[in-house]
């Protein structure tokens, strides 16, 4: 059976810009680069240990090596144990951040990346 999540797949317009976004303003860690013919890819996570990653790619070259592969930006739900730090943190790194909210129980904000894809924040104890 599946014992964990290993890599998710980040399809973007701009691998080294959304590489540069998710070590730079986000605090990700690169862990692998990646030479094709005609694109770049990267590894990266929260940190080194982190359990899950995420590979980034370059959407048009995955397209047309992959003709009808969806290469749409996934919905991301991230985990903090102190939303208001990393709120913070991301708002004064100059990441484009959404006030922090409560919806059904959960306290989370969001922002948005290099490219303009939402990604979620919450908070967990």
């Amino acid at each position: 059976m599946i014992q964990s999540i290993g890599m998710v797949m980040l399809y973007v317009e701009d691998t080294k810009a959304a590489m540069t976004f998710w070590t730079e303003k986000v605090g990700f860690s690169l862990l692998e680069t990646s030479e094709y013919p005609g694109a770049t890819s990267y590894v990266i996570a929260p940190s080194e240990k982190a359990e899950a990653q995420y590979g980034i790619h370059d959407k048009n070259w995955v397209a047309t090596n992959n003709p009808g592969m969806n290469v749409g930006f996934p919905s991301l739900l991230l985990a903090t144990d102190d939303l208001k730090k990393t709120y913070d943190e991301l708002t004064a790194r100059g990441v484009t951040t959404h006030p922090i909210t409560e919806h059904q129980g959960l306290i989370h904000f969001s922002f948005a990346d290099n490219e303009g894809n939402y990604v979620a924040v919450q908070e967990v104890k």
